[in-house]
This record gives structure tokens, sequence and C-alpha cells, in this order.
């Protein structure tokens, strides 16, 4: 097989929810049915398909990205790859030395030492005793887990499980190196060495399934990426356009599973947040955005006693303390007189000018007479940016590129004075540019 080292066709995979066993009874019932009617005549009611007509292919010395909600098939599918489970319909072919990494500890007996767990896992994965003798040193140490490599592995982290586990296999130099999102537990230098080896197994014409949610991992490391979605494939190309899909498929299952009300908003001092809402520049609701497109923000209060002067403050964050917009409603001199009952507030944003992610906002309500704080609810209401092929980093800025021929008798004098420049708009993320391809 040329075409690709992993290739899936019309892949499908059935499971049984509950219990496997049946009554004797049962199991006889249902055969007689199957036997009188035919198969397609009884339902199988405890029967789902985690994969349903799957197909996808990775070529040598690429790497695919495998993402989508949790329960999307996503794991299934690399166990498939695996050869841990076997499809019900459809074709799994994977040639040449396969290494997975797919569960914490998976390979490793708690009992012995991660000494003789290196040797153990590395003869699972088809490497001999000299060959693991060999590349010994630079596991143990690519680890980093020297000062307890005769330590019974059950008495190891769960970071230091993965960081032995992935260092082995990565270290068998295989044909085909699966990667489930086990490497969330590891640190942030870990999660660097362990992107650099992929690059160096890449180089080397090994192929790379990885499935992770970490969209930054994804983009670091891989080329192409498939989108699962209730076990089917939505989306399949670059990652570009997978980050996309996946942002607005996290967007549905947000929206399937919102609560009629938003949790934790109980009143206080007599106003309450009902809800928070963003609109798109047609006026609907949307849980994903579009950098550099319009929204709206709209907040919905319950107010029991009256605020003469209220101040509504709306602030965005990525991460924990680190807050990225700020809008006040004083500060931009505007104040709103709330009676008892229930109010609409709406901040117009003309443009959203952060990159694609995941964001969290928050609400403020102040008593501009009292300036007090009548209400500061957490962090816990997210909107979704899509990413797109035209910023990264993490600000949309406007800019514009500048050009001119200089000749060479004027470089010492600089510019002709009086020259003029043709400038091309674009824009950029902070500190990141994507050159041109």
């Amino acid at each position: 097989m040329n075409a690709g080292v992993v290739r899936f066709e019309e892949v499908s995979k059935r499971f049984r929810r509950g219990s496997a066993r049946r009554p004797l009874r049962d199991r006889a019932v249902r055969l007689l049915r199957r036997l009188r009617h035919g198969a397609d005549a009884v339902a199988d009611d405890g029967a789902f398909w985690a994969l349903k007509d799957v197909s996808f292919e990775s070529r040598r010395g690429e790497a695919l990205g495998i993402i989508g909600p949790n329960g999307a098939g996503k794991s299934t599918a690399l166990k498939l790859m695996a050869r841990i489970l076997r499809p019900d319909e459809g074709q799994v072919h994977v040639t040449g030395r396969l290494a997975a990494l797919i569960e914490v500890g998976a390979g490793f007996h708690g009992d012995l030492t991660g000494r003789e767990n290196v040797y153990l896992h590395g003869a699972i994965l088809g490497m001999s005793r000299r060959q693991v003798r060999a590349k010994f040193d630079d596991i143990v140490s690519f680890a980093g887990v020297e000062a307890f490599i005769d330590t019974p592995v059950k008495r190891y982290s769960s970071g230091m499980y993965a960081r032995l586990g992935f260092s082995v296999a990565a270290h068998v130099e295989p044909d085909v190196l699966l990667v489930d999102e086990v490497l969330s537990v590891g640190d942030a230098m870990f999660r660097l060495r362990c992107v650099e080896r992929m690059h160096e197994l890449l180089r080397g014409g090994a192929a790379l399934v990885l499935v992770t949610h970490h969209l930054d991992q994804m983009h670091a490391v891989c080329s192409r990426a498939v989108v699962l979605e209730q076990g089917r494939v939505s989306c399949a190309g670059t990652t570009e356009d997978a980050a996309a899909a996946y942002q607005r498929a996290m967007s549905r299952t947000k929206a399937a599973h919102a609560p009629d009300a938003p949790t934790g908003a109980s009143a206080v001092c007599g106003v309450e947040v009902r809800s928070v809402r963003f609109l798109d520049a047609s006026g609907r609701e949307t849980i994903c955005a579009s950098p550099r497109q319009p929204l709206t923000v709209e907040v919905t209060l319950n107010v029991s006693a009256a605020i003469p002067r209220c101040v509504l403050e709306l602030n965005m964050r990525r991460r924990v303390q680190e807050n990225l917009l700020s809008f006040n409603s004083g500060r931009s001199g505007r104040t709103f007189k709330l009676q008892p009952g229930r109010h609409v507030v709406a901040l117009n944003l003309d443009r959203l000018s952060v990159c694609g992610g995941e964001y969290f906002w928050n609400v403020r309500i102040w008593d501009g007479e009292r300036a007090t704080c009548e209400l500061d609810t957490a962090f816990s209401t997210p909107l979704l940016v899509a990413a797109d092929a035209v910023s990264t980093g993490q600000w949309c800025v406007d800019h514009a590129w500048g050009h001119e021929s200089v000749p060479t008798v004027d470089l010492e004098a600089g510019m002709t004075r009086g020259s003029q420049i043709e400038f091309q708009a674009g824009i950029a993320g902070s500190g990141l540019c994507r050159a041109e391809r």
C-alpha cells in the first residue's frame, strides 16, 4: 500500500450500552425472531455506533490530527488503528511498525520498576533487548525520571507515567505513531520536547496520528486534521479549516446542553444576571464568533430593588488572571436607571479584534451613586472565536505592508525625498505573522 501508512475505508464500529450479558431466554427469543423475520426486523435498542462510515488517510511524513467533542469517537478510532478493536464495517489498513500511546501507563506493570518496564514496554512494541539497551539512557533522559528509574512505577505520578510511556514509544523509531491526549498531564517543557521529537519522527518519514483538544498543539504538529462529530467526519482538510469546524461543533454541543438559566447567578443586592447572549451581525445568537466581525453582547437582568445609576461592566479573559478586554459603561459616560423588573442591556462591538480560541466573560454591576460593586459573576460565560488562516497569536491588528525599490547608489543616503511607498492592508496576530503560501 503506497498511498498511505494509515487508511480508514468507510469504517464503522458499534458498541452495546449497559451489560453485554443477556438472559438465555431473551437471547433465544431474539434468535427465533431473527430466523423468522430477518436480522433487520429486530431492533437492538442497546446498540449505538461510535463510528459510522469514517474514511481518511495519513501519509508518510505527515501528521494527522483528530479532534472533536467528547464522545465523538476519537479514541475509538485510535484503538482501531492500534488493533485493540476490530471494525464492524469497513477496513482499517496500517503498514509498518506501530507505536501507540493511548492510555497513561498502558503496557506498564505497577510492581515492576521503571527500568524493568522500559524493557517490557519496548518488547511489547517490537524492540529487541539489545535495541532497548542501546537507547535506554536516551529514553530515561527524555522522560526525566533518572532519579526514580529503579522505583516501582505504581509510585509514579500520572505525569511520570505519561513521560516514560511516550519516551519509550517515541524511541522505537516507528513507522506509525499514535498519540492520544494523555500528553496533557505533562508540563510545558515536556510538551515542547514531545513536539520536537514528533517533528524528528516526521522528518524521518514516520506517519503520526494525534488526538487532542489543544488546537495550538495540533497547529504546531499537524498539517491536516479530521473533525469527528457524533461518530462521523464533519470536516477533513487543513488544520485551519478543521479548527473552525471543531469550534462550531463545540458551539453546537454547548448550545444543546445549555441550562435554561445560568447557574450560580443568584440575586445579590437586588440584581440578578438572568442570561448573557452573543449575537452575530445578523442578530442570531451564537456561541462561536468570527474574528474581525461585529458582535453584540446582550445581558438580561432581573432587578428587585431600584438602582438609579447602574453601571454595567463586561470583562473577557482567556486564562486565569489574564484580562484581555474590559467594557465599563460608566467610563463611557453611560449609566442606566433600573427599576424593579426585567431589563436588557446590550454592548455593540464593530469588530472583535481577537484571534481564534476559547474566551470567558463575566458581568459586574456597579451602583454609580454609592460607587459599590453590587454583583461580580464568575468568568463562566464561554465564547468560542473561530480560527482562520489570516491571523495567529492573540490580537487581530489592522496593518499595512510597504515596499520600494531603492537604487544602490542611494542606499547610504536613504530614501529619496518625496518618494511614495504603496501599502497593502493586512491583518496580523500579536508578533506572529503567517507568510503567504
